[in-house]
């Protein structure tokens, strides 16, 4: 699993207690120094965003309905200046109009 598999959604977990399903996104690579894997996060989003979206998600986990929507960023590095100022945007303009939640978390070995 990594965001260079773009036309994949990684992991769906539902957090029962918060009420929540999460759609993580998993890079165990580096991000380079300029950029290098933001055209991967780009279609990734790009592809979790269609499938939470268009109804895929709903099709595939009924048992979803009426839950918020998070993305969870699971990386081996921080991601890098670029790839913030992206995810900012992405934030910005498309997961927080439609309540989708973002966060990022550091992969566990």
């Amino acid at each position: 699993m990594s965001v260079e598999e773009h036309d994949s959604i990684d992991i769906v977990a539902v957090d029962e207690a918060g009420g929540t399903v999460v759609l993580s996104l998993v890079e165990p690579r580096s991000w380079g120094e300029r950029g290098e894997l933001l055209p991967d996060l780009q279609a990734k989003l790009s592809t979790y965003l269609t499938y939470a979206l268009d109804g895929r998600l709903l099709e595939d986990y009924p048992q979803v309905k009426d839950k918020r929507i998070q993305f969870r960023l699971h990386y081996a590095q921080p991601p890098g200046p670029r790839e913030e100022q992206f995810l900012r945007l992405a934030r910005e303009r498309y997961l927080d109009p439609e309540g989708i939640e973002w966060r990022q978390d550091l992969l566990e070995e």
